[in-house]
């Protein structure tokens, strides 16, 4: 259900929303007859999600055109004119370098870069802001930029909604594989972007529709394992209102940031 300044909007409205990228319509009816409630102060923020999500889906679909490998933290790799690697297998922006142009470096020269799946999930989420908002502000925000696993630039916050059902395209997903063999730990389970008519984008793993993601999951499990791969119920999804104020020209203040191995306080 969408509810856009105190009106719901049906499945039937998705029209005027399609202007926010090829995934938008189906976005919105996902949103539009999912039982979660989608509420908006302004139809403005709705647009913003919808065209955010559609940039996610199409970043993905460019992650995997980059050439980009996956690797354990251990082998991570990463194009030193940008990033320096940090020993935890991270990325650490250098000083003076725009972010705009280090992660989209990603993607035209991913045969420079290696990392693991969950580091995938947030240079595909920056990449979808990047081309959501202008890159200029983009460029002012993230000036401290790190990718390592699940950690989050302190304005780009990220929430995790329990018992999303079907999902909504846009949306980052996972797949546990609680068997998974201890000579495997990496195949312990797959992140990936829902790219929407069932089908899911995982790094190392392609474009594929769910049954095939556990199928190649199970796999990798321990001899004489009984439990199956699955999808989990959850969502990580990013503050879409909060981002959406960001992009407004609002920000919040007196943020201290560990990025890699630095410090700043904004």
């Amino acid at each position: 259900m969408i509810i856009a300044a105190n009106e719901q909007l049906s499945a039937d409205d998705y029209g005027s929303f399609a202007v926010n990228g090829r995934f938008a319509p189906a976005i919105f009816r996902a949103m539009a007859e999912s039982h979660e409630w989608f509420a908006y102060p302004s139809q403005h923020e709705l647009h913003f999600e919808i065209k955010l999500r559609n940039e996610t889906i199409e970043a993905a679909h460019a992650l995997l055109a980059s050439g980009a490998s996956f690797a354990t933290f251990y082998y991570s790799e990463c194009n030193d004119y940008y990033w320096t690697l940090t020993g935890d297998g991270g990325f650490e922006l250098k000083p003076g370098m725009a972010a705009s142009k280090a992660v989209n470096d990603i993607f035209v020269n991913g045969e420079a870069y290696a990392f693991e799946c969950a580091t995938a999930m947030m240079i595909i989420f920056y990449k979808a802001l990047i081309e959501t908002i202008p890159k200029q502000r983009f460029d002012e925000v993230f000036q401290h930029l790190y990718l390592w696993d699940w950690q989050n630039h302190p304005f780009f916050p990220l929430r995790n909604t329990p018992r999303v059902g079907g999902g909504i395209p846009g949306d980052v997903r996972y797949f546990k594989n609680p068997d998974v063999s201890p000579q495997t730990p990496q195949w312990q389970g797959e992140n990936v972007v829902d790219l929407s008519d069932g089908m899911y984008y995982g790094h190392g793993i392609g474009i594929l529709p769910a049954n095939q993601i556990i199928a190649e999951l199970n796999k990798f499990r321990r001899i004489g394992a009984v439990t199956s791969a699955f999808l989990m119920s959850n969502a990580t999804r990013p503050n879409y209102l909060a981002l959406s104020a960001l992009a407004d020209g609002r920000q919040m203040e007196g943020i201290r940031i560990a990025a890699g191995t630095s410090f700043y306080t904004f």
